[in-house]
C-alpha cells in the first residue's frame, strides 16, 4: 500500500443532503467555509448546489497539503463545527487528488453552469483519464468554457469526480447539448460507470490572508 504524501495537495469532497432546515444549514455552512479560509495551509473552496434534487450541496475544499488538513481536523474548533453541521445533514465524504486540471475563466456565481461527472471502476483508468481530457479539450474549443478538474479518490482509487464549469449557464447548456459531447460521454460510459449532475455555482472562495 502506497504511503500518502503528507506534503502534497489534497481535495476534500463533501456532499451534504440537508434534512430539514435549509436556512440554518446555510448559516452553519457559511461559518464553516469562513473557518476553513482562515487556516494556514488552506487553498480555495468551491461550493455547488445540485439541481433537481432535494437540497443537496457539494463542497470541494482544496488544501495545499494533506498535512495541513490533518492538523486542522484535530482542532476542537473544527470538531465543534462538524458536529453542528452533522446534525443538519446526511454527509458523504471523500479525499482526492487532481490528475488533470485546465483553467480558463471563473464560473459566474448563481448560474447553473457546473457539471459533475461521477465515474467508478473504469476498465482502463489510463484510457478513461485520456477520454476525460479529450472532452475537456473539446469544451475548450467552445465559447464560454471556464475549465475542468478531474479528481481521483485516494480512498477508493477507482472512483473519479470530474468538474467542468462555464462562465454562464447558456454556454454550459449549449456545450452539453452538442453531438460531440454526447459521443464523448458514450465513450466514457463504455469505460466506466458514469453519472452526471448539473449544479448551481454557489461560491468560489480563496484563503483569507492578513
Amino acid at each position: 500500500m502506497r504511503t500518502r504524501d503528507l506534503d502534497g495537495p489534497i481535495t476534500i469532497i463533501n456532499r451534504f443532503t440537508v434534512k430539514e432546515d435549509v436556512e440554518t444549514f446555510g448559516r452553519e455552512f457559511q461559518a464553516h467555509s469562513q473557518f476553513l479560509r482562515e487556516q494556514q495551509e488552506f487553498d480555495f473552496l468551491v461550493s455547488m448546489e445540485v439541481v433537481g434534487a432535494a437540497p443537496v450541496f457539494v463542497q470541494l475544499a482544496h488544501w495545499q497539503t494533506l498535512r495541513g488538513f490533518l492538523q486542522v481536523v484535530h482542532e476542537d474548533a473544527f470538531t465543534r463545527q462538524v458536529q453542528r453541521l452533522g446534525a443538519l445533514v446526511e454527509t458523504q465524504a471523500d479525499q482526492a487528488v487532481s490528475v488533470a486540471r485546465s483553467l480558463y475563466a471563473d464560473a459566474s456565481v448563481g448560474a447553473v453552469n457546473v457539471m459533475l461527472t461521477h465515474a467508478e471502476n473504469p476498465d482502463d483508468w489510463r484510457k478513461f483519464e485520456q477520454c476525460f481530457g479529450t472532452m475537456s479539450d473539446h469544451f475548450g474549443s467552445l465559447p464560454g468554457f471556464g475549465g475542468s478538474d478531474l479528481l481521483r479518490s485516494t480512498v477508493r482509487p477507482l472512483n473519479y469526480l470530474g468538474v467542468s464549469w462555464w462562465q454562464d449557464a447558456e454556454s454550459c447548456e449549449q456545450a452539453l447539448r452538442g453531438e460531440e459531447y454526447q459521443e464523448l460521454r458514450i465513450g466514457m460510459a463504455d469505460l466506466a460507470d458514469i453519472a452526471t449532475e448539473r449544479t448551481r455555482h454557489v461560491a468560489y472562495q480563496r484563503v483569507l490572508t492578513d
